[in-house]
């Protein structure tokens, strides 16, 4: 994908476009590298989704994708699609986009991660439970340190009748990243659904109220 190609990409689009959409664009133009470019591709994609022209945003996703031969690079515009698409509510193509970008296998463990989890996902909001926990696992096997990797796993635990192991995952993910809030809230609605794990998991209750006392409760590998 030429210099000049990618400059044509935004010509018609900046013939319109107000200030900040105006600035963005002719930054765009002007790039004189093809990483330069990508660079700025990226920020009037976050600009467009920002305001919510997500058309704009996808329009000019594809036609890089189509035009470049950068794998690293496509990869990055498959995972912006596939979040375009889920902030719609759009999951099944998301999880095509997400799909695709795995399929080019880049090469970056945070790309990876955030890839396999989004599958993960992806595969929650359809119901597909099994395949869920699957990238999900894979995703924490590539980065154990974040929340959001556990959080997905204890919901597709979850969504396979699994309690005790959903409640570790859902406390992990609070132990990982204590201000995560959204795991904490999803744990005490699963202790809520099903009041014997209280009995079950009092390592659980201590992660929703931190007051219960219980000085050698444990959480179990899973």
């Amino acid at each position: 994908m030429s210099i000049s190609e990618k400059k044509s990409t935004t010509l018609e689009l900046r013939e319109t476009a107000p200030d900040t959409e105006t600035l963005l664009l002719a930054r765009l133009q002007s790039s004189t590298t093809t990483e330069d470019y990508f660079r700025w591709l990226l920020f009037v994609v976050g600009f467009y989704r920002g305001i919510n022209k997500t058309a704009a945003a996808v329009e000019l996703l594809e036609r890089f994708i189509q035009e470049s031969n950068d794998v690293e690079q496509s990869a990055h515009c498959y995972l912006a699609l596939g979040q375009i698409a889920t902030d719609g509510g759009r999951h099944d193509s998301a999880l095509e986009y997400f799909t695709a970008a795995l399929n080019l296998a880049p090469k970056k463990p945070k790309v990876g991660y955030v890839l396999q989890n989004n599958i993960g996902y992806s595969l929650n909001s359809l119901g597909r439970f099994v395949d869920a926990e699957k990238h999900c696992r894979i995703a924490i096997d590539i980065d154990c340190n974040r929340a959001s990797g556990y959080r997905n796993l204890g919901v597709s635990l979850h969504g396979q009748g699994h309690g005790v192991e959903a409640a570790w995952a859902f406390a992990e993910a609070v132990k990982v990243d204590s201000s995560d809030n959204r795991a904490r809230i999803l744990l005490e609605k699963l202790l809520a659904l099903h009041p014997s794990l209280a009995v079950q998991c009092p390592w659980a209750v201590q992660v929703v109220y931190p007051s219960y006392q219980d000085a050698h409760a444990e959480t179990p590998p899973v």
